[in-house]
């Protein structure tokens, strides 16, 4: 068996065809259904003229259709490019631009920046949602593609087929992270509850436990446009699981608890306090039987990059017996370190152990002794993608560098290393406002802003939030004789921007302070809004 994994996911299908695969509200999808219904979303593709080596945008919610199309454009040796179905029209171009995507697949509520930024592509496919929103006159239903293809047949493939995956914009604008199959099926055979080492092994070892009843049921919270969660689908389909995706596009506390004692889920993942502080507030509401009911089956519950508090994780625990796992990760390095907690070891349950291969890099590249205090960067080895589309780099910059003949991702987040052997996450870039989970870049914001007629300087910054973790901010001086009210400013954003990255608040000052060298003061404007609230 090749090293792609959509021969990987046919074998499991051919194994255990009636096995529930995916759950949505009340569809319930098969191992047979998946296979049959992506292999004719992949003939679909190819009587659209996309052969191997084309790339199709994913513009959608999380969904069963989502899946369908990850599987599809694996068969049809297509690379999928996972698109943030909050961007705006101009947002959405650059990333068709940027990815070079011949087709895309979106739902209907998305239809209008989809027909403003798609011009003249060859393959576009509508899922159709209750939105009633205009879609572009050329588009396909998803739903008559799937019914009246043929199913393509089987082929070969090659483990060198790519999955294209765009970054947060940590760094800027996002960036196109090339993962090859090969890579992706040796991170799934790592990660599952029994490591294997070959493709072949992956599928044994999931359809035994489908079998004996031992293959995860997954509630899967995050978009499947992150990499948490699309790694999170296609890593619970890898072990012969079930992936549950709630019927609510927004997040339903009371719905997810549920469905959870519905589906008997094994393992929640979220997007930490964000998710953990509704979720917990539901419980609450709970009878209290009823509330240690919904959380019996759980296992586990996990969180990837966003602070999860530690009174949340706390309180979490008086529900249920289960672990509760925190990961810093990267889409350019997979996990650089976690922390589990559990009633009886809640010691790490705001510190965080390095998995193997990770390590501190301080301002001279230099490496940070464990357990001194000192403060760096994390830099991972591990199983690492090619790198970033159209960005061969020098490997001695950058995100993905060569240090002593290895290859490393640094990045970019910052650390310190702990007397006891932990570390104490410290954040990112100063530029970068990690909001619910999703990256902000301040310079995108402030670029908007400024181009306001009205105004003359600004800084963007976080703003510490209980839930998001911090909500976008934004210290603002008027140019003299000039006005311009805070909903105004902030619709000036929201015109151009996704709407997660527009202010939450704005305080207009004289004189926006900046440092000597010209660039923001950054902490001046976090302090000053923070002070605001």
């Amino acid at each position: 068996m090749n090293e792609n994994y959509a021969s990987v996911y046919e074998a499991i299908a051919d194994a255990i065809p009636e096995t529930v695969a995916l759950v949505q509200g009340d569809r319930r999808v098969t191992w047979r259904e998946l296979d049959d219904r992506a292999s004719r979303l992949a003939a679909y593709f190819a009587k659209a003229g996309l052969g191997p080596g084309a790339r199709v945008a994913i513009v959608l919610w999380n969904s069963i259709e989502y899946v369908e199309t990850l599987l599809a454009t694996a068969k049809a040796r297509i690379a999928p490019v996972n698109i943030n179905y909050r961007s705006s029209a101009g947002e959405l171009r650059y990333l068709l631009e940027k990815s070079e995507a011949a087709g895309i697949v979106f739902h209907r509520s998305v239809g209008g920046p989809v027909g403003d930024a798609a011009g003249g592509l060859p393959c576009l496919v509508c899922v159709e949602d209750e939105s009633g929103a205009a879609v572009p006159a050329s588009s396909a239903d998803y739903a008559t593609a799937v019914a009246t293809a043929s199913p393509a047949p089987r082929t070969e493939r090659s483990g060198d087929d790519q999955l294209i995956v765009f970054t947060g914009g940590t760094t800027g604008m996002p960036k196109a992270v090339l993962w090859r199959h090969s890579i992706l099926v040796s991170l799934l055979a790592r990660n599952a509850a029994s490591p294997a080492t070959t493709p072949a092994e992956i599928v044994l070892r999931a359809v035994a436990a489908a079998k004996d009843g031992t293959a995860p049921a997954a509630f899967i919270l995050p978009p499947l446009m992150h990499s948490t969660g699309l790694l999170g689908t296609l890593g619970t389909l890898a072990q012969g699981g079930r992936v549950v995706f709630s019927a609510s596009r927004s997040l339903d506390p009371d719905l997810v608890w549920r469905e959870t004692r519905r589906e008997r889920v094994t393992s929640m993942t979220i997007v930490g306090d964000v998710f953990a502080r509704p979720l917990l507030d539901a419980l609450r509401r709970l009878d209290p039987a009823e509330a240690r009911s919904s959380t019996k089956s759980l296992k586990s519950m996990n969180s990837v990059g966003v602070r999860w508090s530690a009174d949340v994780k706390e309180d979490l625990l008086e529900f249920g017996d289960m672990a509760l796992i925190d990961v810093l990760a990267s889409s350019e390095g997979g996990p650089v370190a976690r922390s589990e907690t559990t009633k009886t070891n809640k010691k790490v349950i705001s510190k965080f152990e390095l998995v193997p291969g990770t390590w501190l890099m301080d301002e001279n590249g230099e490496p940070v002794p464990p357990a001194s205090g000192g403060i760096g960067m994390l830099v991972s080895a591990g199983i690492l993608p090619d790198g970033y589309l159209g960005e061969a780099g020098d490997g001695k910059s950058g995100t993905f560098r060569i240090i002593d003949g290895k290859r490393y991702v640094v990045t970019g987040d910052w650390a310190r290393a702990e007397t006891d052997g932990t570390i104490t996450l410290i954040g990112r870039g100063s530029s970068v406002i990690n909001t619910g989970g999703e990256k902000v870049y301040a310079d995108e914001v402030e670029k908007v802003l400024g181009s306001h007629p009205a105004v003359a300087d600004v800084i963007v910054a976080g703003i510490p939030d209980k839930r998001w973790g911090h909500v976008i901010g934004a210290v603002v001086a008027i140019h003299a004789g000039a006005n311009a009210r805070e909903d105004e400013l902030i619709a000036h954003v929201a015109s151009q921007l996704a709407g997660y990255k527009k202010p939450r608040r704005i305080r207009f000052v004289e004189r926006v302070e900046r440092k000597a060298t010209g660039k923001a003061d950054r902490q001046w404007a976090s302090d000053l809004l923070a002070a605001s609230q």
